[in-house]
């Protein structure tokens, strides 16, 4: 019986080390941001990830850092928008505050 409540004792003390080790993850900066939307560009001239505008063409893989900027900052999230010269297109990026690409869109709008 001790060593079950001994083993018990262990696994929880484990799975709180591992709660207050990822706690951490806070909010992202408008730099972060910026990479984070440059991968998701990069992503979607691969495959179709789920956002309306679908897969991009391979215009989209020639971007330069300059050609993303944060439109807002908003309580939970950052528009970033990312323009295309060669298609004289616009996409717009939904990034959470935590890191995550929400949503994208030919628009501004969210």
């Amino acid at each position: 019986m001790n060593k079950i409540i001994s083993i018990i004792a262990l696994c929880t003390a484990l799975l709180s080390l591992n709660v207050y080790a990822h706690s951490d993850h806070g909010v992202i900066s408008g730099q972060k941001a910026l990479v984070i939307a440059a991968t998701a560009i990069n992503k979607m001239t691969f495959k179709d990830v789920g956002f309306s505008i679908g897969k991009l063409d391979d215009t989209w893989k020639s971007l330069e850092k300059s050609q993303f900027t944060i439109s807002s900052v908003e309580d939970s999230y950052y528009v970033v928008s990312a323009n295309n010269p060669k298609s004289d297109k616009k996409i717009y990026f939904k990034i959470a505050k935590n890191g995550e690409v929400l949503a994208a869109n030919n628009h501004n709008n969210f």
